[in-house]
């Protein structure tokens, strides 16, 4: 397992190597001195949640009130109850930073990053010398503790900086006291009590040999820092033997489990290793903590932005969709784990819209108790939200081949989300419809329509759900409920716009995509919910219309997140040599110096999301860097969907991969159906294909859409088959073809 090199300086902590555990996370950047940037993904202030009015906030009285050409439609149906001066809504906060101060006249000027490991070196150079002198940083998988090895004594001293320095007169506004300091001869920290939550407390100890930072909550400041003291002092007197046997275990257990990739491209290469890494470090499963749209970083200069939440429309499905085709299914569970921790306010916010006690909506941007932190439409009534979350809950069975969990967790969860979709749509002349309802932040702040009639989003959710219902009650033997079926005889798979030879999929009825818009929910038929079926010319010549359509609107408006979106799209239509081209522009414009994805272009030219964006660019990076997972871990899928993936039941091998792509190959991607696949192709031919089955079952494989292609299957003796490949494979047995 190799090392990834960052050259220093690192000047922002957005662009420093990233370091968690899951709950606790650490950026190690700097240019004269290395700081490390510290947060917990459970330092939270809870107050000021939003809750739907009984009786007001309900979908009849959306349908009764919504007006397109008066906004104050919304705070009728979406009162806001009287909050105190001194309570904001729900948000993660900022803590702060450690700097260690380093011996005079020296520097730091790389960093490595030992994958195998999960080990950051930052290596010091003094002034007028060539030797390098390692500073080694170890973060516990288990332990909420940062041990730092500094065996040439080259760090002199540690400053502490709380982010009240930068958003104090913020917290001080709502009611946060000021940090409690600790600075002792061998020990620095501090503490910040929260007005209604647990204080965190970050203690940094010296040893003989470096320093051991802990990071820990309590009733208050006191009882935090006498925690967080008590752990630090403990491994640093004890030594942190047990830290590096921990890591070293778990690190490789994690990348046995991850696909190899090879692609002729150095960069992605390294990208696709750091951003697996990333994303176990944001979301291993030991800290029993899911990665919100920040995971367990924040920075301490700023309140962070969309107060780091669970944002569902995208966000956090687009980080957690790399556990499947990665082989992590574990880091997943604490997702569904705290959602299903969440089942009362679930079920509370679907009996306020809906008068049932059946149902499950998630709002679109929540707390770690799934608490909304805002009102309106768009947080309560995009019920694909809930939905995509009941699509991975699906996806999980369909790549585990967990019946008990699909038994157990699965079908209760979908069924419960199904139940609100049930009593949204009416039947009119033989024919079901939404009759009002959102597609994903479709004009925001843009134009005053913000609904209409059945949104192509929510209906490609719909289908989704209903074939998983379906396909789930003949698996478990249970009796569907007849809408399901009612609702694919009945409800459109989408809605369309455009006079005869044109048409092509709408936003909602009578809605066209007539600007850009960041978020492709219009398509989501094709990804991710691969709800289109068959399909028929008729079919295909609306999608074919759809995505010319769309592609004509430009991607000026696209963010770091939808890039990718758009290149799995794109990789869906097998189209082979855009993809590749939106990942190498999405390079260009939303990664920085440390590898880390950014919200906001780098530049002007291609892209112009946000429309302050000119104003934006005249600040400091620092004051525009939103810290974001989305686009990189949605980066790493488009890889893998580029590369194969499974759509309409059947596997596609390299059905975004550029003809000009001549040497490329991956090992143990893994597919619906609990299979691990690997090709290589040399010199644009393919070589190899290797199947192997954990469960037993059949699947069916398209090589890059060739039907000519015959294969040799290895084994006592060689078989000749022609594609598609069509194989029925028991537990545990693996086969191997090559072309003829």
């Amino acid at each position: 397992m190799q090392k990834i090199e960052f050259s220093f300086p690192l000047p922002r902590p957005h662009a420093g190597i990233a370091m968690g555990n899951g709950l606790f996370g650490a950026l190690i950047w700097g240019e004269d001195s290395i700081n490390i940037t510290i947060n917990r993904a459970d330092f939270w202030d809870h107050r000021g949640e939003y809750h739907p009015t009984e009786g007001v906030t309900t979908y009849e009285n959306i349908k009764k009130l919504y007006n397109p050409a008066d906004a104050s439609w919304t705070g009728q149906v979406f009162p806001v109850k009287p909050k105190a001066s001194n309570v904001h809504a729900p948000w993660r906060l900022p803590f702060g930073r450690f700097e260690m101060k380093l011996k005079p006249a020296c520097f730091p000027v790389k960093g490595d990053l030992d994958l195998a490991k999960g080990t950051v070196t930052i290596w010091i150079s003094a002034e007028g010398k060539k030797s390098k002198h390692p500073v080694i940083f170890d973060l516990s998988v288990n332990q909420n503790v940062l041990w730092i090895q500094d065996p040439d004594k080259m760090i002199c001293g540690v400053n502490i900086k709380t982010a009240w320095e930068w958003v104090g007169k913020q917290l001080k506004c709502f009611a946060f006291p000021e940090p409690v300091l600790v600075e002792k001869p061998a020990t620095q920290g501090w503490a910040q009590e929260c007005p209604a939550d647990p204080a965190m407390a970050a203690i940094c100890q010296h040893s003989n040999n470096g320093y051991v930072i802990a990071l820990e909550r309590g009733t208050d400041a006191p009882s935090a820092i006498a925690t967080a003291s008590s752990l630090a002092l403990h491994f640093a007197q004890e030594g942190v033997a047990s830290i590096l046997k921990s890591n070293r275990r778990w690190w490789q257990g994690y990348w046995k489990r991850v696909p190899g990739i090879k692609l002729p491209d150095d960069f992605f290469n390294k990208f696709y290793l750091y951003a697996l890494y990333k994303f176990g470090v944001a979301t291993n499963p030991q800290s029993l903590w899911p990665a919100g749209l920040q995971g367990p970083w924040v920075e301490e200069y700023q309140m962070a932005p969309w107060n780091a939440d669970y944002h569902f429309n995208v966000n956090v499905q687009q980080v957690y969709s790399l556990a499947f085709a990665s082989n992590q299914l574990e880091h997943i569970m604490p997702l569904f784990d705290r959602i299903d921790s969440w089942q009362e306010v679930l079920r509370r916010n679907a009996k306020v819209l809906f008068g049932i006690d059946d149902g499950l909506i998630i709002g679109m941007c929540v707390d770690d108790r799934g608490e909304m932190l805002y009102g309106g439409p768009g947080v309560l009534i995009d019920h694909a939200c809930t939905g995509w979350v009941a699509q991975m809950y699906w996806q999980y069975y369909l790549y585990s081949g967990d019946v008990k969990f699909l038994r157990e967790r699965a079908y209760p969860f979908m069924h419960g989300v199904m139940r609100v979709y049930e009593e949204m749509v009416e039947e009119k002349d033989g024919r079901l419809s939404i009759p009002l309802c959102i597609s994903a932040e479709f004009g925001n702040d843009i134009r005053p329509r913000l609904m209409g009639k059945d949104p192509s989003w929510q209906l490609a959710c719909i289908h989704m759900l209903a074939d998983a219902l379906l396909e789930a009650s003949r698996i478990l033997k249970k009796t569907p409920r007849p809408i399901w079926t009612a609702i694919k005889e009945k409800l459109p798979l989408y809605t369309l716009i455009g006079k005869p030879g044109e048409e092509h999929i709408a936003i909602w009825e009578g809605q066209d995509l007539d600007f850009c818009h960041r978020h492709h929910s219009h398509l989501s038929a094709i990804y991710p919910f691969d709800s289109l079926g068959e399909l028929t010319p008729e079919k295909q010549e609306i999608v074919d219309n759809s995505i010319d359509h769309w592609i004509s609107k430009g991607m000026g408006q696209w963010s770091e997140w939808c890039m990718p979106w758009a290149a799995i799209i794109q990789a869906r239509m097998q189209f082979k040599e855009s993809p590749w081209v939106i990942l190498q522009m999405w390079r260009k414009l939303f990664i920085n110096e440390g590898l880390a994805t950014v919200y906001i272009p780098r530049f002007r030219g291609l892209s112009v999301h946000r429309s302050s964006l000119k104003e934006l660019q005249k600040k400091p990076l620092a004051a525009t860097e939103t810290m974001q997972l989305d686009g990189t871990m949605g980066c790493a899928t488009a890889i893998y969907e580029m590369l194969v993936h499974n759509k309409g039941g059947a596997t596609h091998l390299f059905p975004g991969i550029p003809d000009d792509m001549q040497d490329i190959s991956f090992a143990n991607i893994r597919l619906p159906g609990a299979f691990l696949i690997s090709a290589e192709r040399k010199k644009f031919k393919l070589q190899s294909i290797r199947v192997k089955s954990l469960i037993g079952g059949t699947i069916t494989i398209h090589v890059n859409n060739n039907p000519e292609m015959m294969l040799s299957r290895s084994g006592k003796k060689k078989i000749c088959v022609q594609l598609p490949l069509c194989l029925n494979l028991k537990p545990g047995e693996s086969v191997s073809f090559m072309p003829v």
